[in-house]
């Protein structure tokens, strides 16, 4: 009886571990064992994503146990549609577009300043044609600039303007959608001036144009930021926190190793080879929410130009606000 009940129990126990070792294979082959959690993130090619591609490829998301698929999207129109398509968890994009999309219905939150957390980061400038006789804002007085409007890019304008004791409507804002068409309007001195960020700004100062004023003094005008779905912030909330521990490793690499990133840089957001070697990697913020202030002023600017669906506040889009 002793050996019919031992062997009863064994096979027993050998049942078992066959059932949990197939458990096991089923999870491996499910791709469900231990697999980290992913986010999608799209954006422009532009300087804001130095930081991801940095924790991309110094592993930091992997120590994070994140796996974050970074999505680049040619024009702002592709990026937005596809944001609201839901294909992205999140988007890194400029204050401006975050809060249209944000009275326009979208449930998003802004979890970061991506640039911009002082005027110093992420420059915008107004250039001056290389044959104009344009030195200072006082003398853009009836002259064209040209910009795109509805955009950050005419908020800049507005505020660069007035900081400077003039009014948007002292000049002639002329509508080019298009930066490479714009800048090349500006070289060929069809246009008195345009509003650009870098490095269209550097290529176009290389090329004979002149900075007439640009927002890194003053007030902070210019602010880029990392938006997320409500639908990721409910689901996958923690992995959102772990891309923020990656993405504050790589922002402190890049500030204190600049020079070993810039290659990086210059290949990412495609710096033409005129002004590659001089080009210099900007300071980065560590992830942090922008302030009421700034926020405000860019929701009643919207406001006053007609471009809010709904009324929103400061706490209706600012993550982890009630």
């Amino acid at each position: 009886m002793r050996v019919k009940s031992l062997l009863v129990m064994l096979l027993g126990m050998l049942f078992m571990l066959a059932a949990t070792t197939g458990c096991a294979q089923d999870g491996k082959e499910n791709g469900q064992e231990n697999s980290p959690a992913k986010l999608k993130i799209g954006s422009l090619t532009t300087e804001e994503n130095l930081p991801v591609l940095v924790a991309q490829e110094n592993g930091y998301f992997d120590a994070e146990d994140v796996q974050v698929e970074f999505v680049p999207l040619l024009s702002p129109v592709e990026l937005q549609n596809t944001f609201q398509s839901g294909a992205l968890d999140g988007m890194i994009t400029d204050m401006m577009i975050a809060l249209m999309l944000k009275s326009s219905g979208e449930e998003l939150r802004i979890t970061s300043i991506a640039l911009g957390s002082a005027p110093q980061e992420g420059r915008f400038a107004i250039v001056a044609a290389p044959k104009s006789d344009i030195k200072s804002v006082q003398d853009l007085k009836g002259k064209s600039i040209g910009i795109s409007n509805n955009s950050i890019i005419e908020y800049v304008t507005d505020g660069i303007l007035e900081q400077a004791g003039m009014s948007p409507s002292d000049v002639n804002k002329t509508t080019v959608a298009k930066i490479p068409v714009r800048i090349e309007m500006l070289l060929n001195n069809q246009i008195d001036a345009i509003v650009v960020p870098d490095p269209h700004i550097s290529y176009a100062v290389a090329n004979g144009a002149r900075v007439v004023a640009d927002d890194t003094s003053g007030e902070n005008l210019s602010q880029s930021v990392i938006i997320m779905t409500q639908t990721a912030l409910n689901s996958k909330n923690d992995a959102i926190s772990r891309f923020y521990n990656a993405y504050a490793r790589a922002v402190e690499e890049i500030n204190n190793n600049p020079e070993q990133y810039k290659e990086l840089l210059v290949t990412s957001i495609n710096v033409p080879k005129q002004i590659a070697d001089s080009y210099k990697v900007q300071h980065y913020p560590l992830p942090q929410l922008p302030v009421e202030e700034d926020v405000n002023n860019v929701i009643t600017w919207l406001k006053n130009k007609g471009l809010l669906k709904a009324d929103i506040n400061y706490q209706d889009v600012i993550w982890g606000q009630t």
